[in-house]
């Protein structure tokens, strides 16, 4: 080895020691307050971040497993050199999301889907994001839920004309034929447009939001994606900027037709959409926030009620066709209040859902649209007198084991939906079910979703009979920005007929 390659060896070795010695010291506080949590064993520089070098569609599993290892208290979780704290406890969950420290989104996480959704309601934090989200938190409320339900009503009956075509035709993922009428739905509830997605398929747009979920969640759980020197020098970096420019360009022109809508006057569809509230309130508050702004918010709460009303419809009719003598239930109470010859569901009819609602309830329970949530830890904070939470570091709530609890749920892993009988409502912990979140930044439009989802089943059990194949306890299912099944929502139709 000649001395030149000595001396470059030397200066290399020195590098990484002067980085690693600035690295301890710049994160101190976090690795004396770490010692105190149990954890999987961290190895130098990667940290636990080698138990997520698998596929993306194991991910979850994994993360359940760790979770599940330590669930009776907090357990420490290095990404490289960042510190997160999991709380699969529902107790420490209520005093983190009831915390006003806890309220902003963990930068180092939410920095990859604010790539195509901005500072929105979901990525974004801060005082105007807090500003932001009482003024639209009103638009979304049971009211509008109601307005919408005729939308909702027109765009699954042609979905239901849809099914039909597979009728005693076998197996097919309902998932590809519920996600363009739901995307129809917020379209015109939301966004303020009629684009009859469900007669010409999916649009660049359609196809760039389900992209994103999926490319915003590799780099979220790659640390190696972490490095925007390294992500760029990869081929996923041309990709983000495809996607992305769909996705920004279109919701820029919807923001563009909302404002012409309210400078001329024109309505958009039969009601108000949110893309109009917003376009008269910022006409009555100039200023309030930006065009660029107004583009986050839309794009935000088109991403969060698109997709969660296909992938939870989706999973209704998996799930209730796995479990035949529940399908029949809820089949029964539909008949009860609908008749024998399907009609459309009215705002009347939502209310004496009793049984589905507890369905509902169950497949939200079991696959939780945000299976994970991070938040930011904005000061020291003392949990329960024996753990320092230390400034800056991230809080993962993990919904998808705290749902699964089996010291909390009598059949933790299988569909049950006597979990949500009133006195098993009462036992348990308020916060050991929150598939919306909860909190200050719980999510705004749950009773959006759950509108959504009743008027869809009511549909489908008015009409049709489903058969699935398996069970719960063997679904394999996996996540992006959502929990989803790895091989789809495979199922058959059936003509129901009453007896």
């Amino acid at each position: 080895m000649s001395t030149l390659t000595v001396v470059i060896l030397f200066v290399f070795l020195a590098f990484l020691a002067v980085q690693g010695v600035c690295l301890l010291w710049r994160y101190r506080k976090w690795y004396f307050a770490a010692q105190k949590f149990h954890g999987p064993l961290a190895v130098p520089l990667i940290g636990n971040a080698y138990a997520l070098l698998i596929s993306n569609d194991k991910i979850l599993t994994r993360v359940h497993e760790i979770c599940l290892k330590y669930i009776n208290e907090p357990l420490r979780f290095w990404m490289g050199p960042v510190l997160l704290i999991g709380l699969p406890n529902p107790e420490h969950a209520e005093k983190i999301l009831s915390s006003s420290k806890f309220v902003l989104k963990y930068e180092p996480v939410y920095r990859f889907p604010k790539v195509f959704l901005g500072e929105g309601l979901i990525t974004g934090s801060g005082p105007d994001n807090k500003k932001h989200r009482r003024i639209i938190q009103p638009m979304v409320d049971l009211g509008f839920a109601k307005e919408c339900t005729n939308v909702m009503q027109k765009h699954i009956a042609t979905c239901m004309q849809k099914l039909l075509a597979h009728v005693d035709q076998g197996k097919f993922d309902i998932f590809h034929v519920i996600h363009p009428c739901m995307a129809d739905v917020i379209k015109e509830t939301i966004l303020g447009t009629k684009e009859n997605t469900q007669e010409t398929g999916s649009t660049e747009f359609d196809r760039a939001m389900l992209d994103g979920y999926d490319f915003a969640f590799t780099r979220m759980v790659k640390v190696i994606y972490y490095s925007d020197f390294i992500f760029n020098l990869t081929p996923l970096k041309k990709r983000q900027d495809y996607l992305r420019n769909v996705i920004r360009t279109r919701g820029e022109e919807f923001v563009e037709n909302a404002i012409k809508r309210q400078k001329e006057k024109l309505p958009s569809t039969d009601f108000p959409s949110i893309s109009d509230k917003l376009a008269e309130y910022l006409d009555d508050h100039p200023g309030v926030f930006s065009k660029e702004r107004f583009t986050d918010h839309l794009l935000t709460l088109y991403t969060a009620s698109e997709d969660t009303l296909a992938v939870i419809c989706s999973f209704v009719a998996l799930v209730l066709g796995m479990y035949p003598e529940c399908q029949q239930k809820a089949a029964n109470e539909v008949r009860e209040i609908f008749g024998d010859t399907p009609r459309p569901v009215t705002t009347d009819d939502i209310p004496k859902l009793k049984y589905i609602t507890m369905c509902i309830k169950e497949v939200l329970r079991l696959f939780p649209i945000a299976p994970l949530i991070v938040r930011k830890c904005s000061g020291d904070f003392q949990l329960d007198q024996k753990w320092l939470i230390p400034k800056g570091c991230g809080i993962v709530i993990p919904i998808f084991t705290l749902q699964r609890d089996p010291r909390v749920w009598e059949k933790p892993n299988d569909f049950y939906p006597e979990h949500f009988l009133p006195e098993a409502e009462e036992k348990r912990h308020v916060y050991s079910y929150i598939p919306f979140s909860a909190g200050p930044r719980g999510c705004i439009g749950k009773i959006l979703a759950h509108t959504g989802i009743k008027v869809f089943t009511c549909n489908l059990l008015q009409r049709f009979h489903v058969e699935a194949e398996g069970d719960v306890p063997t679904l394999k299912i996996r996540m992006d920005i959502s929990t989803r099944p790895i091989h789809g929502h495979v199922l058959r139709l059936k003509k129901r007929v009453w007896t």
